[in-house]
């Protein structure tokens, strides 16, 4: 990113479906649509209870772009124009669809939702999984695409999932160090 675009390791999948007409495209939260604020607060602490209460104290100011922000406000023109269309034409099958994949839950769901509504960023699935394995919900929701900070998380799901890794924060930061 030191020229301002994002860039990723896109890991090897052999999943292709020629007849699938819809794209499907997925995104990790922290990390890769808005900054690591909030998986730095956890990664000091180690408290999940903390992270819990600084993610409620401040679930009113929405996090600040991370990596792929732009991409997916870009996205997000697109489908809008798309959910329009549906509307309009009762036989217009939905070409585009967007969905966030995420380890959040209750509590610091909020601050997600707020941080999107303020961007007027819509999203067609939501899933807060607070600990549940992501490779289970990419299996059945089959996005063409998923991107990720933390290779923990894209490893088992890049067997069935077209993914790539953003190497950006303090999640990778071990990884970025090693580089230099």
């Amino acid at each position: 990113m030191t020229r301002g675009y994002p860039a990723g390791c896109v890991l090897p999948c052999d999943v292709y479906d020629d007849n699938d007409k819809q794209l499907r495209i997925a995104f990790d939260f922290d990390g890769v649509i808005v900054d690591d604020e909030a998986e730095k607060v956890y990664d000091k602490s180690k408290d999940l209870e903390l992270f819990q209460h600084y993610e409620v104290i401040n679930r009113d100011k929405p996090l600040k772009s991370g990596p792929l922000m732009t991409l997916l406000k870009k996205i997000s023109f697109f489908q809008k124009l798309d959910c329009k269309k549906a509307k309009e034409d009762s036989n217009y099958k939905r070409m585009l669809r967007i969905a966030i994949v995420t380890a959040r839950n209750a509590p610091a769901h909020e601050r997600l939702i707020n941080t999107l509504l303020k961007l007027d960023i819509d999203t067609d699935e939501l899933f807060l999984l607070g600990g549940i394995e992501k490779k289970r919900v990419l299996d059945i929701l089959k996005p063409h695409i998923f991107f990720d900070d933390q290779l923990g998380h894209l490893k088992e799901a890049s067997k069935n999932t077209p993914s790539v890794h953003i190497p950006f924060g303090i999640t990778n930061k071990d990884d970025l160090d090693s580089m230099i």
